[in-house]
């Protein structure tokens, strides 16, 4: 029988849930796989043991049902040999409880930087990134400026994902910047790079960007040679939402014929959406098989990624190269050490980065006339970036998750079994109900055997 690996999500699909389902996706030969989109006591659970598309059951934990009974059941009904922590935001606390009481291997791949800074992506008071500062009087200070982080603890917060972490059986980033970010805060642990695939057939066939819905056509923008420079993907402060806004204010206030087209949307604008004087277009969800005719309807000459933190990979970059259009990202994170060097697109610098006015001078820069041959270069470049093959990555994972499996079993370790009295107490319940089942049956093959 194969072995069982139980993913956990949050609520909020994204990258983290697409990667998580790719995985799933291509090592069903190998692992059988559970997903489970966990917000608070109701965990929705994907069993992908059977067919393709499995069907979701929703588990509840009781109102004074113990975390570490609540998950230990769960992975027995499931047959679960390992646990692998993609977010456990929705669920943080619940979580880290059950692990810290089971007995059952678990990992965790860096899909943000939450474990080290609750902001998530090193976010100060005014939105902009720290630079990765790991001082506890600094960082308390600057979450004690923050209303949605001022009750946090910083030392207690990195205190508990150390012991989570301390704990686990493997640890995998995407990207050299996640692991070196994440050891910055954590070093006792190693952490094992391995790129994100590009997208798979999950999200080729639409996935949680479209949820079901038909994505609208590109909405018409004159064509009179005005350059269109493309942003994409759910974009809200902390990819650049505000600081888009102001890039276009500032295209309005001077006149500059430029416009900006958001395939996606915006944490105020869900799109489909224009301007009037067309500026500012919001195209709305899309699938990532749309994007190439999306980029060509709107004809995209850049994509510009303006985020106010570093990212951990993009999937929307190698989306972007996929499709042949070169770039420009901020000089740090996970895009500026993917674009450097490559030759298919640009990064702003620390001083321009910093500056909105600085960001759109160089965009403008870049797709002038002057730079018409530079431009086409990195988009001929960019399609021939190499993109991390989903069976690579999969292949990959799976040498680790044979290594967890073979030292659990050498140890002789039983998956969710609890280390407190808690499982024991369950068995013995579920064993006085199958003997009071069961008793009527005996009382009736005694009778038969008296009769005969």
């Amino acid at each position: 029988m194969m072995r069982g690996v139980l993913h956990v999500v949050h609520g909020h699909g994204g990258g983290t849930e697409h990667h998580a389902r790719a995985l799933i996706e291509a090592s069903r030969a190998r692992f059988r796989h559970c997903l489970a989109i966990a917000v608070g006591d109701r965990w929705q659970i994907e069993d992908y043991a059977q067919a393709r598309s499995p069907a979701a059951v929703e588990l509840c934990r009781g109102a004074h049902e113990p975390w570490p009974k609540f998950l230990g059941d769960l992975c027995a009904r499931f047959a679960i040999d390992l646990v692998h922590l993609h977010n456990i935001s929705g669920c943080r606390d619940g979580i880290i409880a059950a692990l810290a009481a089971l007995d059952i291997p678990y990992g965790y791949t860096v899909h943000d930087l939450n474990f080290a800074c609750p902001t998530i992506l090193f976010l100060d008071a005014d939105g902009n990134y720290c630079f990765e500062v790991t001082d506890a009087a600094t960082c308390s200070a600057c979450l004690a400026a923050q209303p949605s982080f001022a009750a946090i603890d910083i030392v207690e917060w990195r205190a508990r994902h150390r012991a989570l972490l301390a704990r686990s059986a493997f640890l995998i980033a995407p990207s050299r910047w996640a692991a070196t970010a994440l050891e910055r805060y954590f070093p006792e642990h190693a952490v094992t790079v391995i790129a994100h695939a590009a997208p798979g057939v999950w999200a080729r066939e639409g996935g949680a960007e479209t949820r079901g819905e038909s994505a609208p056509a590109s909405l018409p923008l004159p064509d009179d040679g005005v350059p269109t420079i493309a942003v994409l993907g759910a974009v809200g402060p902390d990819k650049g939402a505000r600081r888009l806004e102001r890039m276009v204010a500032l295209v309005r206030l001077e006149g500059i014929p430029l416009r900006f087209v958001l395939i996606g949307y915006m944490d105020v604008e869900h799109g489909p959406w224009q301007s009037e004087d067309r500026v500012m277009t919001v195209h709305g969800r899309y699938a990532p098989r749309e994007l190439p005719a999306l980029l060509a309807g709107y004809r995209a000459r850049l994509v510009a990624f303006p985020s106010a933190g570093p990212e951990t990979f993009s999937f929307t970059l190698s989306e972007t190269w996929a499709a042949g259009l070169p770039v420009i990202v901020p000089p740090f994170g996970a895009l500026g050490e993917r674009v450097a060097g490559t030759g298919a697109g640009w990064l702003w610098t620390e001083s321009q980065w910093r500056d909105e006015a600085k960001m759109l001078a160089r965009i403008i820069e870049l797709v002038g006339p002057g730079n018409a041959a530079a431009l086409a270069a990195a988009g001929n470049r960019a399609r021939t970036i190499p993109q991390p093959a989903l069976a690579t990555m999969a292949a990959r994972t799976l040498e680790i998750y044979d290594a967890v499996v073979a030292r659990a079993s050498t140890v002789g370790r039983e998956p969710a079994r609890a280390r407190d009295d808690e499982a024991p107490r369950s068995r013995r319940k579920l064993l006085r109900r199958v003997r009071a089942l069961l008793a009527p049956r005996r009382s009736a093959s005694a009778a038969n055997a008296r009769r005969r």
